[in-house]
């Protein structure tokens, strides 16, 4: 049996509590950090916790057919930062395992999809999430503003998740507004109102900040990162968004 465990945005202090029980019972546990780099100073707490040990493996593993291998004569915990489902290699995974006929359990917890409601913008006006990835020299991909042109063009709301491979290597808000400026000037079109643009910095954490594009560590930001990009706002909306700004522009 395979079990997929969302850890939820700040690990131990999101893991639901019925996932304890499951990871004693398990016969080998693993955590895929690529999905979110925050600190994992947790694992020995945890360990210590549940008393198994507790291996860290990567997207290629993830992605092969490793797990699903090792589900089919043991019972295999996939610890998973935020949701298992919020990120769609799971789901290929959950395919592979329902063609080999093993048992998938999933449990869920809290994600970026939920806590992004912090901004005090409706959940219910987002409309399809993109990301920006991390550039080089050969690589400059601009599809992602086809989504947010997409939703603005539909009054909705745009949650645009930034990269990260490590402390080192990653999308800084700062660095994705001036992707996106240049696109709309490339494009000829002003589409986005900038001044009611947010970023999500470490959301779910003690150190979490939501800060508006005039907050003076706009560009100090540490990941991981998102921008929100509102589209047609409400009076609650707006009242929360103000609310942001004339607290310095953070929350």
């Amino acid at each position: 049996m395979l079990h997929l465990i969302g850890t939820g945005l700040y690990y131990l202090n999101d893991l639901p509590l019925r996932a304890v029980e499951v990871l004693k019972g398990s016969d080998e546990i693993f955590l895929e950090r690529y999905t979110n780099l925050n600190d994992i100073s947790f694992i020995e707490t945890l360990e210590g916790l549940v008393n198994k040990k507790i291996k860290i493996i990567g997207r290629e593993i993830v992605e092969s057919r490793f797990l699903s291998e090792k589900s089919a004569e043991k019972d295999v915990v996939l610890l998973i930062p935020g949701d298992p489902l919020a990120a769609t290699t799971h789901f290929s995974l959950i395919d592979e395992c329902k063609e080999r006929d093993i048992k998938v359990e999933i449990i869920h917890s809290s994600s970026i999809f939920s806590a992004v409601g912090e901004t005090g913008l409706s959940l219910y006006k987002f409309g399809g999430t993109t990301s920006i990835p991390i550039y080089s020299q050969n690589f400059h991909p601009e599809s992602f503003f086809d989504v947010i042109e997409k939703n603005e063009g539909c009054g909705y709301h745009t949650l645009v998740l930034l990269e990260v491979r490590n402390d080192e290597e990653f999308v800084s808000p700062h660095e994705a507004v001036a992707i996106i400026k240049k696109i709309e000037e490339k494009k000829g079109k002003n589409i986005i109102e900038w001044e009611n643009v947010m970023a999500l910095s470490k959301l779910g954490s003690e150190s979490q900040k939501i800060v508006t594009m005039d907050y003076t560590g706009f560009a100090l930001l540490k990941p991981p990162c998102a921008l929100v990009i509102p589209g047609e706002i409400n009076q609650n909306e707006r009242e929360a968004i103000d609310a942001i700004k004339n607290s310095s522009g953070t929350l």
